[in-house]
């Protein structure tokens, strides 16, 4: 999945030289958390957060002491509690790639820059977790998905495949990884308009022996139930 598809390319950013207080009327303006600084070139610089402003703002405050918050806010400048030189990622980049980074890196979002380091959008948590929800298939309102453990050798996606192809159902996604222990995980999510076929390639694959899980109408069917040792 490309950065470009997923990112947010209207991006509100300051010059380094903005007011806290100003930072902090665009964050309640734009109900956004965070504000890349950018220099005159639109060079990121730096990434300042509601968060971040909240922490440097006293958190008990009088009327008076009320005003002089404000008088504080509006000297203080963005320069001097952004985190400089924050991680960004190319726009030509993976979103994988993004979540990988945002982990590697404890962040919560990355500037999109391009080639000059020039800001052109930015990527959030958020919308890692919307093109997650959308390659999995989880937002399709009817379906089936099922979760197999499967040997990794050739051929034993296929053969599910190809039990489902004999009902007629219509394949929306299909994931696959190899886990730690060599075997390959498989989740598939299919549907038909035909509610009887839907419902053989179902009965039929229950008695896979790879089966771990399925789901339907929001309900999550386990295999074997977990024996918790409380």
């Amino acid at each position: 999945m490309l950065i470009l598809d997923w990112m947010k390319s209207n991006v509100i950013s300051v010059p380094p030289d903005t007011s806290l207080l100003h930072c902090r009327k665009l964050f309640k303006e734009h109900q956004i958390s965070r504000l890349p600084v950018v220099d005159a070139d639109k060079v990121v610089v730096g990434l300042i957060s509601a968060s971040d402003i909240k922490e440097f703002s006293p958190q008990r405050t009088t009327g008076l002491e009320i005003l002089e918050v404000l008088d504080m806010l509006g000297e203080t400048k963005a320069k001097q509690l952004m985190t400089v030189d924050p991680a960004t990622i190319n726009y030509k980049g993976t979103v994988e790639q993004a979540a990988t980074k945002m982990i590697e890196r404890r962040v919560a979002c990355l500037p999109v820059v391009n080639d000059e380091e020039k800001l052109v959008g930015i990527l959030t948590e958020w919308d890692i977790f919307k093109a997650l929800v959308s390659i999995s298939g989880a937002a399709m309102p009817t379906g089936v998905e099922m979760a197999f453990k499967l040997e990794n050798r050739r051929g034993t996606l296929r053969e599910i495949l190809d039990r489902l192809k004999e009902y007629g159902v219509r394949i929306s996604t299909v994931l696959s990884i190899i886990s730690d222990d060599g075997m390959r995980q498989v989740k598939i999510r299919f549907w038909s308009e035909d509610t009887a076929a839907e419902d053989k390639a179902l009965e039929e694959l229950k008695n896979h022996a790879g089966l771990r899980y399925w789901a339907r109408n929001g309900e999550v069917y386990l295999r074997d139930k977990p024996n918790f040792a409380l």
